[in-house]
């Protein structure tokens, strides 16, 4: 185990380190430091919710790891997304999608999905046990009775290039209760180092 969490958090390093401006790379000590950064993204994210277009605005935020005291592993890094306010103020595809919950100013630090990288490539999957806990959350209407749906299954996949661009795909399927069922989310995502 021990073996395991050293090995996530020097690929988490490595990611975040290749994710920075080329002037934090100056030095040896810089790349050091860079185990608590974090990188933030403004970008555009289109696709559709129960089948509803929409074109959004959001924040992504890359960072360390935020807690090494988990039931479903140690994320070798922490990805925050972040698109409206879903659970106070709905609108087609808002969407709060975090890897743990200090995404969202919780000081709980809860691990909310499963993290692993390739490259420069990190993928979140939600963990189905916690998804109830409601910090991770879209919406796919506006209404003021709209549905908010926690992810159970799917996630999202986010490549962090060397120019400072990231690209990425959403594809998820929430659950809202009773009576609203299941929805859908499927949308790609691109934009720049902000």
């Amino acid at each position: 185990m021990r073996t395991r969490v050293i090995t996530s958090t020097l690929a988490g390093a490595a990611l975040i380190a290749a994710a920075l401006p080329t002037t934090a790379h100056a030095s040896t000590a810089d790349r050091s430091s860079t185990a608590r950064a974090s990188v933030g993204y403004n970008v555009v994210i289109a696709g559709t919710v129960s089948g509803r277009s929409f074109r959004r605005s959001a924040t992504l935020v890359l960072r360390s790891t935020v807690t090494r005291v988990t039931t479903n592993g140690v994320n070798p890094v922490d990805v925050c997304l972040k698109s409206g306010f879903p659970a106070g103020a709905p609108q087609v595809g808002a969407i709060w999608y975090g890897s743990n919950s200090a995404c969202f100013r919780s000081t709980a630090a809860l691990d909310m999905t499963y993290v692993r990288t390739n490259g420069n490539t990190a993928t979140v999957s939600p963990d189905s046990r916690i998804s109830a806990s409601g910090s991770n959350n879209f919406t796919a209407t506006g209404s003021l009775t709209s549905c908010i749906y926690f992810p159970t299954e799917g996630g999202a996949s986010y490549t962090f290039h060397n120019d400072g661009t990231v690209s990425g795909r959403i594809s998820m399927r929430g659950f809202g209760g009773y009576p609203c069922g299941y929805s859908t989310y499927t949308a790609n995502l691109s934009g720049r180092r902000g």
